[in-house]
């Protein structure tokens, strides 16, 4: 086997090389990556929390209260009342809003340096595809603690889709 036929790896290289445009690209702003994510899923769900967020951004509630922490010291986000007493929910500020709109122009062109090569339904057919990675990594966990869970380890919380 190859490093260049081994899948783990050439994801893993591809994202790399797409953090480093999009960083190239975000230059000059204060925005990071993690916190376009942010504020991205929070326009598109209000009112989600810090719990959620922190599954998006590939981490924990911890995760995502750093990240909320940073944009609502930045004046970007606001944190409301969350579906239940313990939680809070975050909102975009106008100026979040501003500043996402801002952030994702530069992601267009981030967006477009990763398809330069790719014909005429290509883009979609690699979401599609990556998608299906994804699940398959999904399954496969969801197993794992399902396993450790009928076997009386501690159960973690289950994934699901945020």
């Amino acid at each position: 086997m190859k490093l260049a036929d081994i899948l783990g790896y050439q994801l893993d290289m591809t994202r790399h090389a797409a953090l480093r445009s999009l960083h190239r690209l975000l230059a000059g702003l204060p925005l990071k990556p993690a916190d376009t994510t942010a504020l991205l899923l929070v326009r598109e769900r209000p009112g989600c929390d810090q719990t959620t967020l922190g599954r998006v951004l590939s981490g924990n509630r911890s995760v995502g209260m750093k990240v909320a922490n940073r944009l609502e010291a930045m004046g970007l986000l606001t944190r409301d009342e969350g579906r239940d007493r313990r939680s809070k929910g975050l909102a975009l500020t106008p100026e979040g809003e501003s500043a996402l709109e801002g952030a994702l122009r530069r992601h267009e062109r981030a967006e477009a340096v990763l398809a330069t090569y790719l014909g005429p339904g290509e883009r979609e057919t690699l979401l599609v595809l990556l998608a299906k990675v994804q699940k398959a990594i999904r399954e496969e966990e969801e197993r794992m603690v399902g396993a450790r869970s009928r076997a009386g380890a501690v159960d973690h919380v289950t994934l699901e889709e945020a």
